[in-house]
């Protein structure tokens, strides 16, 4: 039997929002395996002097959690 597990994150970037997913992803991918999505919950800019300084995304990522072990004591 499989499980999946949520986590919300928060990304950001100084290029656009999907620049700022992609870099949750590659963060989410060195620590997590099997990832099977992406929701996009939010999305925000940062504004300064009047311009776009940075773009965010709060995501919802949802990764497989790996099948039960048989315990052997």
């Amino acid at each position: 039997m499989w499980v999946s597990k949520v986590s919300e994150l928060i990304g950001s970037s100084p290029d656009s929002f999907e620049a700022a997913a992609e870099e949750v992803l590659a963060r989410a991918n060195r620590t997590l395996r099997g990832i099977t999505g992406i929701e996009v919950l939010e999305k925000k800019v940062k504004v300064d002097n009047g311009r776009i300084a940075e773009y965010r995304v709060h995501v919802r990522l949802v990764f497989d959690m790996a099948p039960e072990a048989e315990v052997h004591w």
